[in-house]
């Protein structure tokens, strides 16, 4: 199973991304990790130094999948706020023939604003902008997580939306848990 985690700028998703991929006993893959592992001194990647690394994602899911049964993918690699990158995810699912969920992160406009002054104040720099120029609503059928709650309480609620597709598919955490290396 893949479990995407998408939204703003700004909404947690890779927060909650982490904590989802620990809950499920799963595999968190995320460009970031990767960016700063290739790019160590690069604060911002290119668009397509960006698609490069999130279709390396991707292979590692089609291959951790192929080899490891009751596998759960959680992929925070994109928004997922543009239509393209939307189905191009869900073609990719179809291929690899597993299931797909999403997840859309959240959150009030000022609590975005206030994670972007945070995160530059952390880096030294300008605040990023948390507007939604440009982006599409992530299409039904998702689970929403409201992440200005607790991340436990976030947690939770992403595990409430995603758990009838693990009972679906047969495994839960306990599953991926004593799926093989």
């Amino acid at each position: 199973m893949i479990v995407a985690v998408g939204g703003r700028p700004f909404t947690g998703k890779s927060t909650l991304a982490r904590a989802l991929a620990d809950a499920l006993s799963g595999v968190l893959l995320d460009t970031t990790t990767v960016r700063k592992a290739f790019f160590p001194t690069v604060v911002e990647a290119p668009p397509e130094v960006t698609d490069w690394l999130y279709e390396g994602l991707l292979k590692a899911a089609s291959w951790t999948l192929d080899t490891t049964p009751g596998a759960i993918i959680v992929l925070d690699g994109r928004p997922l706020t543009r239509n393209r990158d939307v189905l191009a995810l869900q073609r990719f699912a179809a291929h690899v023939g597993h299931m797909l969920q999403l997840i859309e992160c959240v959150c009030p406009a000022d609590v975005a604003a206030e994670r972007s002054r945070s995160a530059a104040t952390e880096a030294g720099g300008l605040p990023a902008g948390t507007a939604d120029n440009g982006t599409d609503p992530i299409p039904e059928p998702k689970v929403v997580v409201d992440t200005s709650h607790s991340l436990e309480r976030c947690v939770s609620a992403a595990l409430d939306g995603v758990g009838p597709f693990l009972s679906v598919r047969g495994a839960g955490p306990a599953a991926a848990r004593s799926a093989p290396p």
